[in-house]
Order: C-alpha cells, then sequence, then structure tokens
C-alpha cells in the first residue's frame, strides 16, 4: 500500500534540497519573493497595515522577536507573520494561482518571519518555499471550484498548508516533524465566503494573515514534538478533501473543465519532477486574477488594430462559465452577473476605451485618477460589452471579439500561460510603479536587484533593510 498523501508531502519536502531544484523553480521563487516584498513596501503605507502592526506590537511585541517589514518593530513569530500578511496582501498585488488563491501574500510572510528568527541563508529561504507552494499548489490545483462551492473561502484553506510546510522547513523538521506540521495545518484551516458576498462583515480581510499566522504556529507546535499527525489526515474519510471537496474519492461538484473527476492518489505523484507551482501568475490589478487576462487581451486587439472606441459597435467577452459566478457556482457575488463597476463588463470597457487599466501603484489610465469614475467607460460597459460564461473554456483563457460599426471584426485569444512570467518578465510590469513607490525608483530597483541575486546576500534582515523607511 502507498503511504499517505501526507506522508508523502511530508518525506519530500523534509529532504528537499536546494540543489534538486531546477533553475526554473528557483527563478519563480525569486519572483514570488519580489512581487511580495514590493506589495509589503507599498501596503505598509494604508491605514489597514498600520492599524495591524500597533495591535500586534500591543500585544505581541518582542524585543528579540521578528520584523516587521517598513515598519521595523518586532513581535513574536506569529504575530510578524501575521502583521506582514496584512501589508503585502491589503495592496492586492500579489501572486495567483487558480482562482482565489494567491499563495505568496502568506507563504512569504511566514518565510521572512521565519527565515529570520532561525538565521536561514537565501538557499534555504528558497528551498522553504518551493516546498511549501508546491505543496499549497498541488493540494488546491482541482480542487478550488468545489472548495469554493461548499462556501469555504480556498485562499485561506489551501494557504495554511503551504505555510505549515514553509515555517517547518526553515526550523529544520525532520520527516516526522513535518508530518505533524502538515496534519496541525490541515485541522486548522478556515475561512468562509459570506462576508465576502456583499455582507460587509469584513471577515475576509483577516483570512490571509489568519493562514500565515496559523501556519507559523502549526510548525511551532509540531516541534515541540507531542503531536504525531494523522496518516490519512488529507485524503481519510473524515480528511481535509472531504471536509474541503465534499468526499475523499475525487468526485468534484466543479471543475473548471471536465471530468469531474480527480485521481487523489495522483496528488503528490511525480514531486520534484512536475512543479505545479510554474503556473503561478502575477495580479497587477486591483481586481479577481480571471479580469487580468481580459483586460490584456482587450488593450493588445486595440493597440494591434488601432481601434478607435468611438467607432466600436460591440463587444463579445468569452471566459470559463464558473469565472461569471464569481466567487462561487453556489454562491455567485452577482447571480446574473450584470454589468457594474467591477465585472468583468467593466474590465473589458475600460481596456477598450482607454487601452488598458491602472495597475497597483501604477500610472492612470482615462481622464480620471478615480477609473470608477469615467463616465464614458460606464457607458460603452453597459451599451456595447456582452459576457458570456462558457462550459470547458480553459481557465484565465478569455475570446474577445470587437466588432466594429463597418461590420469588420477583431478576434483574440489570450492563454492563461501567457501571465506565468518569469522573474524578468515580472520586472518589466514593475517598473510601471516607480514614479509612485514610496522608496521612489531607487529603492524599488535596489529590491529587485537583491531578488536577482539573492543567493549573495547574507540573510532575512538584507531585505528588511531594503524595504524599510529611510
Amino acid at each position: 500500500m502507498a503511504d499517505s498523501i501526507a506522508r508523502q508531502f511530508a518525506r519530500w519536502t523534509a529532504n528537499l534540497k536546494y540543489e534538486d531544484l531546477p533553475p526554473v523553480v528557483v527563478d519563480k521563487m525569486k519572483s514570488v519573493l519580489l512581487v511580495e516584498l514590493v506589495s509589503g513596501v507599498l501596503g505598509a503605507q494604508d491605514h489597514r497595515a498600520k492599524e495591524v502592526n500597533d495591535f500586534i506590537v500591543r500585544e505581541e511585541g518582542k524585543a528579540d522577536g521578528a520584523t516587521i517589514i517598513w515598519d521595523g518593530r518586532k513581535a513574536s513569530r506569529a504575530g510578524a507573520a501575521f502583521a506582514n500578511a496584512e501589508a503585502m496582501h491589503v495592496t492586492g498585488l500579489e501572486d495567483q494561482f487558480r482562482m482565489i488563491t494567491h499563495p505568496g501574500s502568506s507563504l512569504i510572510p511566514v518565510a521572512i518571519t521565519n527565515g529570520e528568527l532561525e538565521g536561514v541563508n537565501m538557499k534555504q529561504l528558497l528551498t522553504a518555499l518551493a516546498a511549501g507552494y508546491e505543496v499549497g499548489c498541488r493540494l488546491s490545483d482541482d480542487f478550488v471550484p468545489a472548495t469554493a462551492a461548499r462556501g469555504y473561502r480556498p485562499a485561506p484553506i489551501y494557504h495554511t498548508m503551504g505555510s505549515s510546510v514553509v515555517a517547518a522547513k526553515l526550523m529544520g523538521l525532520n520527516e516526522d516533524g513535518m508530518m505533524s506540521a502538515i496534519a496541525i495545518g490541515a485541522n486548522s484551516a478556515a475561512g468562509l465566503f459570506e462576508s465576502g458576498r456583499g455582507a460587509g462583515g469584513g471577515e475576509t480581510a483577516f483570512h490571509d494573515p489568519n493562514a500565515a499566522r496559523i501556519g507559523t504556529f502549526a510548525a511551532m507546535v509540531a516541534r515541540e514534538g507531542h503531536i504525531k499527525g494523522s496518516e490519512l489526515v488529507i485524503e481519510g474519510e473524515a480528511g481535509f478533501l472531504n471536509a474541503f471537496t465534499g468526499n475523499n474519492r475525487g468526485d468534484l461538484t466543479y471543475m473548471f473543465e471536465e471530468p469531474r473527476h480527480v485521481d487523489v492518489t495522483k496528488i503528490p505523484a511525480d514531486l520534484g519532477k512536475e512543479w505545479k507551482l510554474l503556473n503561478i501568475m502575477y495580479r497587477m490589478y486591483n481586481t479577481g486574477g480571471y479580469n487580468h487576462p481580459v483586460i490584456n487581451l482587450l488593450a493588445e486587439l486595440r493597440e494591434q488594430n488601432k481601434i478607435n472606441p468611438d467607432e466600436v459597435a460591440h463587444v463579445e467577452v468569452q471566459i470559463n462559465f464558473l469565472e461569471t459566478t464569481y466567487p462561487s457556482a453556489q454562491f455567485p457575488a452577482a447571480p446574473s452577473n450584470p454589468a457594474r463597476v467591477g465585472s468583468t463588463h467593466y474590465f473589458a470597457a475600460h481596456a477598450v476605451v482607454n487601452g488598458g487599466f491602472p495597475q497597483i501603484g501604477g500610472r492612470t489610465y482615462g481622464p480620471t485618477e478615480d477609473p470608477t469614475k469615467d463616465e464614458k467607460v460606464l457607458k460603452f460597459m453597459t451599451e456595447k460589452v456582452k459576457i458570456t460564461g462558457v462550459w470547458n473554456q480553459p481557465m484565465f483563457s478569455p475570446r474577445a471579439i470587437i466588432t466594429m460599426n463597418n461590420g469588420t471584426a477583431y478576434t483574440g485569444d489570450y492563454p492563461y500561460a501567457r501571465m506565468c512570467w518569469d522573474l524578468e518578465g515580472l520586472v518589466e510590469h514593475l517598473h510601471d510603479l516607480e514614479a509612485k513607490f514610496p522608496l521612489g525608483a531607487a529603492g524599488l530597483n535596489a529590491i529587485i536587484d537583491a531578488c536577482r541575486n539573492l543567493e549573495s546576500l547574507s540573510g532575512v534582515a538584507d531585505l528588511h533593510a531594503l524595504c524599510r523607511a529611510k
């Protein structure tokens, strides 16, 4: 009988070495670290991050604790992970895997917090990140729509699992210790959709920071050595998969593409040979990841074909049906998916009318600093944009047809893979932030160069020095 999923993950992650990482994986981990550090500096200026910092320092301030990004004050291990995650998540500038998971906003804070206190080098940091990202991505890969359909918000569920692995790896836990951390993480993952459906409760704001905190705490408890961890914690009849996807057989209510079944025994298959984490994309706009390729595609079609928006008769965008029911097929925020500010219609209209959409922290498009007040976009959105949900359309891979008044039609596709940039691809997009970055262009480029040459740094303290108020 094959080892359990958790056991296979524990053995692989505990034994993973930097030398085992292909160059493309190292590059990807430098990329996710870079985007979250930049986001952390931006987010630290937000009143919400400042309030969290004050709260954490007041309750868990610790002179010999871990550093809070930009702020420079110190707090307990779990407290600093929470505060750093808040700064990195609050802007919306982050990585993304599948829909409604953006692991970096939890895993990167865990890495820099535990990496600092454990005194690891940068090769060890990259290895821990690769381990945690791969476990989190494999667990969430095919299961996100089914998890969302049960009312659970996928991000904190799967981020807790990845965070537990990152923290345990940085603490140097062996296979049994890692097994314990995975099991404790699986028993602690949480996050509901209700507050994100327009109820206005606000609980969603603590989901990602709490995943970082709980993942760190899971590894701390595992290091104490008192909890062994259930071997079948993931695929057992009453385990993680049953709780968060509906059953332990891989029979799913929703998937992005048919068939709606996953062989759960294949979740840990080919660890170290196939890397799911390479499919991570980056969220550069303040909207769900599924809208990013729509913006990019329509801006590209406009530029390539020299389209005058005043001469457009109508625009149709075809996307995966589940993307029209965001955040969940069972609990959509707007069941009829009407044209409104924040809908795919809106972002499509903005791209056609203005040639793009403002990146987070970057330049604006159109006549107003607030794109939601652009009257021309709002009129175009309601009168000329149609969004069609298509079953089995590949995830985050829209097709668009722009039809002109004279009958000419321009068609294009935007495959998801085009957003899975390497480090230099990400850097190209980050340069748009230079004018408004709190540390200026020089400060932004210093962080970029540090991530390019991460292995040459002495430790996490070097990163904090680059991300601190001058």
